[in-house]
């Protein structure tokens, strides 16, 4: 009986440590998609600066990919000295990350 019991704990502590490392991991996961996605809000933002010199604006919240619940956006202003600040902003489970670039027009 007094193996059993403690065959018991120690499997008990076992998954108890299992699930909270599953659980760390997970948030690892969130938070690196994270920023994947705000660097994809930027990137499409650099793009269309690309297309358009003279675009600035914002790009709406958009789920990637699809039926993910996973989301990027951007937003392009005028920043000093003729550059220009692309923010991307990108949201996966329950981690939000901001990534913002300069960009200098014309050399």
């Amino acid at each position: 009986m007094f193996v059993m019991s403690a065959v018991s704990l120690i499997v008990i502590g076992i998954l108890r440590t299992e699930s909270v490392q599953f659980a760390a991991l997970r948030n690892t996961i969130d938070y690196d998609r994270a920023r994947y996605l705000a660097e994809a809000g930027m990137n499409h933002g650099i793009s269309k600066l690309e297309t358009d010199i003279s675009w600035r604006g914002a790009i709406r919240r958009t789920e990637f990919p699809a039926r993910s619940g996973e989301f990027y956006q951007a937003i392009a202003e005028d920043g000093v000295n003729g550059t220009v600040v692309v923010t991307g902003m990108g949201e996966a489970g329950d981690f939000s990350r901001t990534v913002q670039v300069v960009v200098k027009q014309g050399g």
